[in-house]
């Protein structure tokens, strides 16, 4: 089976699925993506083994570090260049639409996937971005999501329910050995993602910390990542008596002990499609308390067990977090959910959701019963 995946970038958890699909598929999977990297991201990725990566040429509008539209018309030749069986789009963009036209003009499949979710859907307020997905869902033979959320969002826009695939998402790293005892741990919280209120709720971390220490608490607490708000960041929290730990961008390797280090990570998504940096806390033992405005800590945080999902009310953060804290076997407890979860938000268990949909739309419709189950606690 030959596979053309079209992504925006190529990320470090991609490129762990990507390696894992192509050799699943033999080495036919040909991955184009519209850029190579965007504002914001410090990774560098490892070379490609079991799948070819080609970027495009083309124009390239970077809106924020989460919103940006590509134009590749370098993709009408790269996908007549080869007869693909299969289409894999992972957007909504002018270049996904081009592909998804050409792939259809050949009578190919196509296949649409998303970590986009209901709640933090931009058609829901754009005609231009609802236009796009009414344009390109409908014409695809299945659709791989990274949630339960997706899929509702896809059949939204026209994608038949039982064309619909669970691809949970996993970190684009593993965490190598047992994850450390609560005592070993030198941090009470962490915060880790880009460092804005916007979307990610530092300043929202801040007042939880703040409460803490109203309430005669003194938590060592760590920052992992940048972004425009650390100086605000760093000055309140030093007015409350507070030297926090500040870590910048960490590499991929580097993460693992930052999450195993922290007592309690804290995760006051105001909006995410989904939410890795949850998966990431969760593989290293580290129990989570999470907004519900991101889909991770619906389908992942509370069945789980890992923590706690509660909305953005700082008292109700602070008892959590003191909980966590002062509550040794209620700490101990989301440890082992944790634990649970990891397995069940596996590597393989990704690439299984989108060999289903490959198998559906090269097969038939009776291939339907392959469809994954989206993990549970119970899982």
């Amino acid at each position: 089976m030959k596979v053309a995946f079209l992504l925006n970038i190529v990320t470090p958890y991609t490129h762990r699925l990507l390696e894992t699909m192509g050799e699943r598929l033999g080495g036919e999977l040909h991955v184009f993506a519209c850029s190579d990297t965007e504002p914001g991201r410090h990774w560098i990725l490892d070379r490609a083994t079991h799948y070819s990566r080609r970027t495009l040429g083309g124009l390239r509008l970077h809106r924020s570090y989460v919103s940006h539209i590509y134009l590749n018309p370098g993709i009408v030749p790269a996908l007549l260049a080869k007869r693909f069986d299969v289409v894999l789009l992972s957007d909504f963009s002018p270049t996904m639409m081009i592909a998804c036209a050409v792939a259809r003009l050949q009578g190919i499949p196509v296949v649409i996937s998303t970590d986009g979710q209901p709640d933090t859907d931009p058609g829901r307020t754009s005609i231009v971005h609802r236009l796009a997905r009414r344009l390109i869902v409908p014409l695809s033979a299945a659709g791989v999501g990274a949630s339960r959320g997706s899929l509702t969002l896809l059949e939204t826009y026209g994608l038949p329910r039982e064309a619909g695939f669970v691809s949970p998402l996993a970190p684009g790293w593993d965490y190598a050995g047992r994850p450390p005892d609560f005592a070993s741990r030198a941090y009470d919280l962490l915060f880790c993602g880009h460092l804005d209120d916007d979307r990610k709720g530092l300043l929202f971390f801040v007042e939880v910390v703040e409460a803490l220490i109203a309430r005669g608490r003194r938590p060592s607490v760590r920052i992992t990542g940048d972004g425009p708000l650390r100086a605000v960041a760093q000055a309140r929290l030093e007015a409350a008596g507070v030297v926090a730990q500040y870590d910048g961008y960490l590499s991929q390797e580097a993460l693992a002990e930052a999450y195993a280090s922290a007592k309690v990570f804290l995760f006051p998504s105001r909006g995410d499609p989904w939410g890795l940096v949850a998966n990431e806390a969760v593989q290293c033992g580290t129990p989570v308390i999470a907004s519900p405005h991101a889909q991770a800590a619906l389908e992942l945080v509370g069945p789980s067990g890992a923590g706690r999902v509660l909305p953005l009310s700082v008292e109700a953060w602070a008892d959590a977090t003191e909980h966590f804290l002062d509550d040794r076997d209620a700490w101990m407890a989301a440890q082992a959910g944790a634990a649970r979860a990891a397995r069940e938000f596996s590597l393989d268990a990704m690439a299984d959701g989108f060999c289903a949909a490959f198998a559906r739309v090269t097969s038939g419709p009776d291939q339907g019963d392959v469809r994954r189950p989206v993990p549970g606690p119970s899982a």
